[in-house]
C-alpha cells in the first residue's frame, strides 16, 4: 500500500435551512427507521451504508464543498436531527440547525489507497457528538489523475439503494459547482417515511408465508446451521474484495442466468454456498441466507408513493436455508434460490415482512414503556446470524461524466453487529461491467483466504472462460 496525506477540509454551508419559515416541521420515523436508529444511539455505528466510486479526474474541494450543501439542502433527512418526542416515539427536527457534512480530501501516492480503512473509520464515527447525517472521505492519487470517493450514512435514513441515489445526486451536483459562474440552489424534496407497505399475495400468501416460517425454524433445530470457522479479533471491514468483471463476462453471466432460469442474486448465492462446500468439505452443510428487498413500489407515504428519488430506508429481508450433501451443480443450486425468492415475492412476502416487522417494533417499544418506563436497549442478536447476505442492485443509473469526474467502479458495504462470523455479497452493473463486492465478520484469515479466491473461482466458471480483472483484490 502506498503512503496517504490526510487534510481536513472545510466543509460547504447550507445557506439557510428551507424549512424554517415553518418552526413546527417535524416527522415521525417510520419503525424501520427508528429500529435502526435506536441501534445508533446504543451502538454507535452499528448499521451504516458507505457507498464507494471510483472516478476517473481529480476531486477538488470547493465543488465538493458546494455539492455537499446541495446534497443536504436537497434531502432534508440530511438536515434534520432525529430527538425522541414526550412519547418516546423518533422525530425528524427540521426546526433545528445542524452542521454542514463533514469531509476530508487525501493525497494518496501507491497502487492501492487505504480505502478499507477509511471505511472502517467512517463506519466509527460518533454521529452523536458531530450532529451530522452523512460523512464523506475523499482518497485522490494526482499522479494517477483518480479519486475514490466514499460517502457514509446511518441505514436509519439511507438503505443500500438510497446510498447509490445519493452518490448519483453528490456526483451532479459536483458537476454544477464546478460551473462556478452558474450555481443554483436545488429545491427541497419532502420528507418521506411509510410506516406500512400495500399488502400483496392476499390471505392464502399470507398464510404460506406463515407456514414457510414455521417450517424454516423447525429446520433451523432439527440440524443446526454450519458454523464457520471463526476468529473475533479480525478488524472489521479487513475482510473486504471488490471484483470487477469485464463487460464480456457480465453479458455472458446474464445470459446464462437466463438459459438456467435462474437470477443474479441466485448466482451469487450459489457461488457463496459452492464456494464454503469446496472450503469445508463436510458431508452435510446447512447455510442461512439472507435477501433484502427494495420496496418502494410498495410503499406509501403521506406525501403520496415513494418514489426513486425519496431517501430513506425502504427495505424488507427474506430468509433461505440451503443444504448441500455431495456434489450439487452450481446452477442447481442458483435455479433454486431464484424459485424460492420468486415464490416469496408471489406470495407477498416483501410487504408482508416489512408490515410484521413494523408492527412487531411498535409493540415491543410500547411494551417496553408500559412496563419499565423505558424505551428498549438494543443489543445484537444471541442467535446464530445467518451465514450470508446476498443483494444484487441491478443497472446503476450513473451518467458516463460527472463535469470533470468519470465514474468507472463502485461497490458498497455496511457495519452490522453480528453473533459469530458471516458473509455480504453485494452486486451492481455500471458500464455494462458487474462490480462484485464479498466481505466477512470475524472469519479466521487462513479460511477466509481460501473462501475468497473459491467465490471468485465459482463466478468466474458461470461466466465461461472470459477474462476477469480485479480492483484492489
Amino acid at each position: 500500500m502506498g503512503t496517504a496525506t490526510r487534510e481536513q477540509a472545510t466543509p460547504g454551508k447550507l445557506n439557510g435551512n428551507p424549512e424554517k419559515t415553518n418552526p413546527n416541521h417535524s416527522y415521525l420515523l417510520s419503525p424501520v427507521e427508528s429500529y435502526f436508529w435506536r441501534f445508533e444511539e446504543d451502538m454507535a455505528g452499528a448499521f451504516r451504508v458507505v457507498v464507494l466510486v471510483r472516478l476517473d479526474g481529480i476531486i477538488q474541494a470547493d465543488p465538493l464543498a458546494w455539492a455537499l450543501a446541495q446534497l443536504q439542502r436537497r434531502h432534508p433527512k440530511l438536515r434534520a436531527p432525529i430527538a425522541e418526542g414526550a412519547d418516546g416515539r423518533l422525530r425528524y427536527r427540521l426546526d433545528r440547525d445542524v452542521p454542514p457534512i463533514p469531509f476530508e480530501i487525501i493525497d494518496c501516492h501507491g497502487a492501492e489507497t487505504p480505502w478499507r480503512e477509511e471505511t472502517r473509520r467512517l463506519l466509527g464515527m460518533d454521529l452523536r457528538s458531530t450532529g451530522a447525517a452523512a460523512a464523506v472521505t475523499v482518497l485522490k492519487n494526482p499522479s494517477r489523475g483518480s479519486s475514490e470517493l466514499l460517502l457514509m450514512v446511518p441505514h436509519a435514513i439511507a438503505d443500500g439503494m438510497s446510498g447509490l441515489l445519493l452518490l448519483n445526486d453528490l456526483l451532479a451536483e459536483y458537476a454544477n459547482g464546478e460551473a462556478t459562474a452558474d450555481r443554483q440552489p436545488v429545491p427541497s424534496l419532502p420528507v418521506v417515511t411509510a410506516p406500512r407497505a400495500k399488502p400483496s399475495g392476499g390471505l392464502r400468501g399470507r398464510l404460506r408465508l406463515f407456514r414457510r416460517f414455521l417450517r424454516m425454524k423447525r429446520e433451523e433445530r432439527r440440524s443446526a446451521l454450519t458454523r464457520l470457522p471463526e476468529a473475533p479479533d479480525i478488524p472489521p471491514q479487513s475482510q473486504w474484495v471488490h471484483w470487477v468483471f469485464s463487460k464480456e463476462e457480465t453479458l455472458t453471466l446474464v445470459r446464462r442466468c437466463r438459459s438456467e432460469r435462474a437470477s443474479l442474486t441466485g448466482a451469487l448465492v450459489a457461488a457463496a454456498c459452492c464456494a464454503l462446500r469446496d472450503c469445508l468439505r463436510e458431508p452435510e452443510l446447512l447455510f442461512k441466507w439472507q435477501i433484502p428487498f427494495n420496496l418502494r413500489e410498495s410503499l406509501e407515504a403521506s406525501t403520496g408513493p415513494v418514489s426513486a428519488s425519496d431517501l430513506g430506508c425502504f427495505v424488507s429481508n427474506m430468509n433461505g436455508l440451503t443444504r448441500i450433501a455431495g456434489e450439487p451443480a452450481y446452477w442447481d443450486l442458483a435455479r433454486g434460490a431464484h424459485q424460492e425468492v420468486q415464490e416469496f415475492m408471489d406470495q407477498g412476502g416483501p410487504s408482508f415482512g416489512y408490515n410484521t416487522s413494523c408492527t412487531l417494533y411498535s409493540l415491543h417499544v410500547a411494551a417496553s414503556r408500559l412496563f419499565t418506563g423505558r424505551v428498549p436497549k438494543m443489543t445484537p442478536a444471541t442467535t446464530l446470524r445467518e451465514t450470508l447476505l446476498a443483494t444484487h442492485y441491478g443497472v446503476v443509473n450513473f451518467r458516463d461524466s460527472y463535469g470533470s469526474l468519470r465514474p468507472k467502479e463502485c461497490t458498497l458495504m455496511f457495519k452490522n453487529e453480528i453473533t459469530g462470523p458471516s458473509l455480504v455479497m453485494e452486486a451492481l452493473i455500471l458500464g455494462q461491467r458487474m462490480n462484485v463486492g464479498f466481505a466477512a465478520d470475524d472469519l479466521d484469515p487462513a479460511f477466509w483466504e481460501q473462501l475468497q479466491i473459491a467465490v471468485r473461482k465459482h463466478l468466474a466458471a458461470a461466466m465461461s472462460s472470459a477474462k476477469t480483472t480485479s480492483a484492489n483484490a
